[in-house]
């Protein structure tokens, strides 16, 4: 901030040009101000009994303004006045300007409704500590805003590309590891993984007792030369492409996100 050094010998030259550079540095305590926004209750301003509100500070439109209260009306408004002071010439002029806000009307004139308190410093810090006690480092969430960035304090789980998540079950062959992965995208089944089945092949396939054993789908041809019937096993014709399935649930696309804590 600007300042301007009185303490000196040899005369000080007092004059309108160091008044005004009084006032320009005086300027920068508005900037307080601007850290809560425009429309901020600074200090005070506390709605008590009967509708009455207390004095205080106010931030409007970048300026730092003393709030005169009262009874709580609708709108606020700033009020200026001026006092007038003898100059050498023998006139009067206005000198001195006091600005306030209060409740009231006037050409430009704001909401009382959109006036917030904000949260200080301390609060501030208080809340935060919450918030990371709450959301502990290493938490992952889903993120489901294509476009959007990843807010801040998380990044991509990126171990979680391609995966849906499971929950621990510690024991057990599949799931007993945490963080462990497991499953495929696509099956190709064998002939293990097929149900013990017959095909039907119609009015030609016999079922015939052969030694106490069921025979099914055999081909019955003459006695051979010593009277024994013969057998031949049938074949359907081949059916099926060998390509592997979908192993794939019903999915919704998204993103995992990990939380790394606020620098």
């Amino acid at each position: 901030m600007n300042k301007i050094d009185f303490n000196q010998t040899g005369g000080f030259p007092m004059s309108t040009q160091i008044l005004d550079a009084l006032q320009e540095a005086y300027k920068n305590f508005n900037v307080h101000g601007a850290m809560a926004g425009d429309l901020a209750i600074i200090l005070g301003c506390e709605v008590g009994g009967g509708g009455n509100v207390t004095d205080g500070f106010v931030h409007i439109n970048g300026e730092l303004l003393p709030f005169v209260g009262g009874q709580i009306s609708t709108n606020v408004a700033i009020v200026e006045t001026s006092d007038l002071r003898g100059f050498e010439d023998g006139s009067q002029k206005p000198v001195i300007y006091t600005r306030y806000a209060t409740f009231g009307e006037a050409t430009i004139s704001y909401p009382w409704v959109n006036f917030r308190r904000p949260l200080n410093l301390f609060q501030l810090e208080d809340r935060l500590i919450k918030v990371e006690k709450a959301t502990p480092i290493g938490l992952v969430a889903i993120w489901d805003r294509p476009g959007d960035e990843i807010p801040e304090g998380w990044v991509e789980h990126t171990d979680m590309r391609g995966n849906v998540p499971v929950g621990h079950n510690s024991g057990d062959t599949n799931f007993g590891s945490l963080g462990n992965t497991v499953g495929v995208k696509q099956v190709t089944l064998d002939l293990s993984q097929i149900p013990d089945h017959y095909h039907d092949q119609g009015s030609e396939a016999l079922y015939n007792d052969y030694g106490g054993g069921s025979l099914v789908g055999k081909r019955t041809y003459p006695p051979d030369a010593n009277g024994q019937n013969s057998y031949r096993g049938a074949r359907t014709g081949s059916k099926g492409g060998g390509q592997p399935h979908s192993n794939i649930q019903p999915s919704r696309i998204v993103k995992y996100i990990r939380f790394i804590g606020f620098d």
